[in-house]
């Protein structure tokens, strides 16, 4: 077996032995490895060495180098040397190998921890120890991050840290052989710096990759969605408007496809664009406010009566704040039901068979006109109106509507392709009613506006009553004049200028004759004859009146007596006097052709008797309507 010559030995001091440079023999190799020689007071270590001799010299004095001599076969142990160190030079390799923080030469992921406690290595990895997962969607302008559920970061980092830390702390050798071996590991890290490296990695195992794209995309998977109105406000006077919502189809499996490739090369921090099919909406919340508003409104002035105001009111704060859907109809009986005094309602005048009564609800149609008048203006569907029998006085003519319990009734339905709302209220003595809704185009608005057609002029119809004196007149009822009127719905641009005019309902106001009785009662009892003017003529008829005892009737001239009683021829005293009728005859007054009664008392003005008017000719109404029927009260 060839023999390894022996490295000169460092004196204590440090210096080398030139004197003793050549080679030494077989006897020489063995004395040093027994032991045999050296200086005094030097204890022997055993070095178990593989790689070869290993050079002390950061020791200082006292430490002296071994010869590793390998066996000529592989199957025989290596030979151990032994090395005498001294006990300053034990102590001080002692404290380099008792060193608590992180030995020169350690490297973690290419970073120095020399001179670092456990602990600051461990802080200074812990921000880099957490790799962060951010992998996000762009989908349209937005960018969406992905859900990551149960997807974590695993790393080894702790552990290689402590494996760092441990490196040099132990040794197959025990006692002091031990820090010798340690010692010479710390040793060469000054000139071979040793790495340790962790590595962090996604756990995927058991995390539903699918399941997390499609929880992230499938909201934005969504119908188109306009903006809609919702409920009317009525503090703030305007429909409450939702937002629009884009339709959008996002290709998620191919989203799914790209996250997992992102995640296999890991690119754990990166923007996927995902194919969307995008619709944008055509209207928006904005928009909405922009087109709905007050369509309507009309106002009218009430009358200082309480009781007909509070019915007023009563209509209006029910009536307030009703939405329409497209397409749904208002029927005012049917909203309103009966107007009873259960619910509040006060007697008050209103139209009854032609003429004014107190009846319970009186007034409400002035409510109910306003809200026909402002329906109209909305451009809205009215079904169903009938004009009072008398004229109202809080309107033009031919543009009020009436409605009783149950009929004439009031009608209207929403046409337009919006919800609508309607605004009523009662204060000062003035009555409003509004439609909110969707404005007409370009600022344009209607009015409801009304045509005269003809005038019934009332005629006086005179009835003979026997019961009054002749000559008395006594006014039953009142006449009064009627008309007929055409209505129209009248276009009107931004700047007041007409652009249509529409045939609108048309309305009937009956006529109603003077009625005046006239007394054809003579003095005498007789009856006398009433031309159709009120004239009175000859009497029909001379009634034989009933004796009274006490006051006999004077005897009529013209009748004979009914026992006459021979009057004696007296004897003439003058023979040249003519003799006597023998049965004379009273005298009677003379007879006029025509007998006068006794005129009845004379009035202070005398009414002038009027020419009979000619028939006017009433064509019918182009819609007639009839009256109230009796017993129905039409406020």
């Amino acid at each position: 077996m060839k023999e390894i010559e022996a490295l000169p030995k460092k004196n204590i001091e440090g210096t080398s032995n030139k004197a003793d440079s050549k080679p030494k023999n077989d006897e020489e190799m063995t004395s040093v490895a027994q032991g045999s020689k050296g200086p005094k007071n030097v204890k022997k270590i055993v070095i178990a060495s593989v790689a070869g001799v290993l050079a002390l010299g950061a020791i200082g004095t006292g430490v002296y180098f071994g010869v590793i001599r390998k066996n000529s076969s592989s199957d025989e142990p290596a030979v151990s040397t032994v090395e005498e160190v001294s006990p300053a030079d034990l102590e001080q390799m002692r404290k380099i190998v008792d060193d608590p923080n992180f030995y020169p030469g350690i490297t973690i992921n290419g970073q120095s921890v020399a001179g670092m406690s456990k602990d600051e290595v461990m802080k200074k990895f812990a921000s880099t120890d957490e790799v962060k997962l951010d992998i996000q969607f762009q989908v349209g302008d937005e960018k969406v991050p992905l859900k990551t559920g149960d997807l974590k970061f695993e790393s080894n980092a702790e552990a290689v840290i402590e494996e760092a830390y441990n490196y040099g702390r132990t040794s197959t050798f025990a006692g002091d052989d031990a820090i010798v071996d340690r010692f010479h590991t710390i040793d060469e890290l000054t000139r071979t710096p040793k790495d340790f490296t962790f590595e962090t990695a996604l756990k995927t195992e058991g995390v539903d990759i699918d399941k997390l794209v499609r929880d992230t995309l499938n909201p934005y998977n969504t119908e188109l969605v306009e903006a809609q109105l919702g409920d009317f406000n009525l503090e703030k006077l305007e429909f409450e408007i939702t937002e629009s919502q884009k339709g959008c189809k996002v290709d998620i499996d191919q989203a799914i496809t790209d996250v997992k490739a992102k995640l296999d090369a890991g690119e754990y921090q990166s923007v996927i664009t995902v194919k969307a099919d995008i619709v944008e909406p055509t209207t928006s919340s904005d928009d909405l406010k922009a087109q709905f508003g007050m369509i309507s409104t009309t106002t009218s002035e009430t009358t200082s009566n309480e009781n007909r105001n509070t019915n007023i009111r009563l209509i209006c704060e029910k009536l307030d704040g009703l939405v329409l859907q497209p397409g749904e109809q208002f029927n005012f009986n049917d909203y309103f039901g009966q107007r009873t005094a259960e619910k509040g309602y006060k007697e008050a005048h209103g139209i009854f068979n032609g003429s004014m009564r107190d009846e319970l609800g009186g007034g409400i149609c002035q409510a109910n006109t306003m809200l026909y008048q402002s329906v109209t203006k909305a451009d809205l569907q009215v079904d169903e109106r009938k004009n009072h029998s008398i004229p109202s006085t809080y309107v033009d003519k031919g543009t009020d509507a009436t409605v009783t319990w149950t009929s004439p009734n009031f009608r209207f339905t929403n046409s337009s392709e919006y919800p609508i709302a309607i605004h009523a209220v009662y204060a000062d003595q003035k009555v409003t009613v509004a439609v909110y809704g969707r404005l007409l185009p370009d600022g344009q608005y209607i009015q409801l506006e009304s045509e005269h057609v003809r005038t019934i002029s009332p005629s006086t119809v005179y009835v003979a009553d026997p019961t009054l004196a002749a000559g008395t007149k006594n006014t039953v009822t009142s006449g009064r004049t009627g008309y007929d009127y055409k209505s129209y719905k009248v276009w009107y641009d931004k700047d007041g200028n007409e652009i249509k005019r529409e045939p609108y309902f048309s309305s009937h106001y009956p006529v109603r004759d003077e009625v005046i009785h006239v007394g054809t009662l003579g003095a005498d009892g007789s009856i006398y004859q009433m031309d159709p003017s009120g004239n009175l003529g000859d009497p029909t008829t001379t009634p034989t009146p009933t004796p009274d005892p006490n006051n006999p009737p004077p005897a009529d001239p013209n009748t004979p007596p009914a026992n006459p009683t021979p009057t004696p021829t007296p004897v003439p005293a003058d023979p040249n006097t003519p003799p006597a009728d023998p049965t004379p005859t009273p005298e009677p007054p003379p007879a006029d052709p025509t007998p006068t009664p006794e005129p009845p008392p004379a009035d202070p003005t005398p009414t002038p008797t009027p020419e009979p008017e000619p028939p006017t000719p009433e064509p019918e109404p182009p819609t007639p309507e009839p009256e109230p029927d009796p017993g129905t009260p039409a406020p």
